[in-house]
């Protein structure tokens, strides 16, 4: 029998808000932890510090999504993404394939964990994650990533927006926008939680221990 969890410690309330929760209605949502985006924003201390989670986690029975963003070299990007790659010598769209689009090994994927492939920031936007969700009834998404205020950001503001109980882990995601991840936990946990919740990573492996 699943394992039922009391709601985790954190702010602006416990959550999920619905109450308990198991691991069989929760996933880990690893977005876009890249070599190049990792390498961009200096996030090596972010995923020593996530790698521990990961494998608790995966040791306790938990699904594990993980994000990758990245485009089709054969189709190529529609114009405001080709536009803004050619703008911005950082944080740049890159091919499927290439060496910076890779996940880092210290986060990637096992057999039987799904890789949602999304070219923009949202990673409900034209791909399968949605559907995944649907069809594996969760109703929880733990978010770590890169970057806080891209496709972190927009992919909680998605969930949020078909229902979905998110927490973001506060030390497991980080950027290279200066002020940008303040900016986001804050917007994040806005009056009663406007797109979520906010707690650390000790916090919610001792949930889990």
């Amino acid at each position: 029998m699943m394992k039922t969890f009391q709601p985790v410690a954190s702010r602006p309330y416990a959550w999920p808000y619905t109450g308990a929760w198991t691991l069989a209605d929760t996933a880990l949502f690893l977005v876009d932890f890249q070599r190049e985006a990792v390498a961009e924003t200096k996030a090596e201390a972010t995923v020593a510090a996530l790698a521990p989670l990961l494998a608790a986690w995966r040791a306790a029975g938990g699904f594990v999504i993980h994000g990758r963003r990245g485009f089709d070299p054969h189709v190529g990007l529609p114009r405001v993404l080709a536009a803004r790659n050619a703008a911005r010598p950082l944080d740049r769209i890159l091919p499927r394939g290439s060496e910076g689009w890779e996940i880092v090994p210290e986060l990637a994927p096992v057999d039987g964990e799904p890789v949602i492939e999304h070219a923009g920031d949202n990673a409900f936007l034209g791909t399968d994650l949605n559907f995944l969700i649907e069809q594996r009834k969760i109703a929880n998404l733990v978010f770590a990533g890169l970057r806080t205020e891209g496709a972190v950001h927009a992919t909680m503001r998605a969930a949020n927006d078909v229902g979905l109980e998110s927490l973001l882990l506060e030390d497991g995601t980080t950027t290279d926008l200066a002020g940008a991840k303040d900016t986001i936990l804050n917007i994040t946990r806005f009056g009663s939680g406007l797109f979520g919740t906010t707690t650390t990573i000790a916090v919610l492996r001792d949930a889990i221990a």
